[in-house]
């Protein structure tokens, strides 16, 4: 991958959860948009009227952590923040 810093702390949030961290090859590293589509098709399928969030309410955080989000798409982890 593209950012191997990134990488080595993501494995470390996975490992502190029993998980492993399967790094996408650095040619699909290039479209942040589409994997923000991807976790939004997903929150849509799998979670609930909750999370629907008119336009004008949305907000950009540049520095949103990747350990702070509900991942609505795994079950045993829904309703938790990891």
């Amino acid at each position: 991958g593209c950012n191997k810093r990134l990488q080595g702390m993501m494995a470390d949030m996975v490992c502190d959860r029993g998980g492993t961290l399967c790094a996408m090859d650095h040619r699909y590293c290039i479209d942040n948009g589409a994997m923000i589509a991807q976790a939004g098709m997903f929150g849509l399928q799998f979670g609930s009227e909750d999370m629907l969030v008119k336009m004008e309410d949305t907000e950009c955080r540049q520095r949103f952590r990747t350990d702070q989000v509900e991942v609505v798409w795994r079950p045993k982890t829904r309703g938790q923040h990891l």
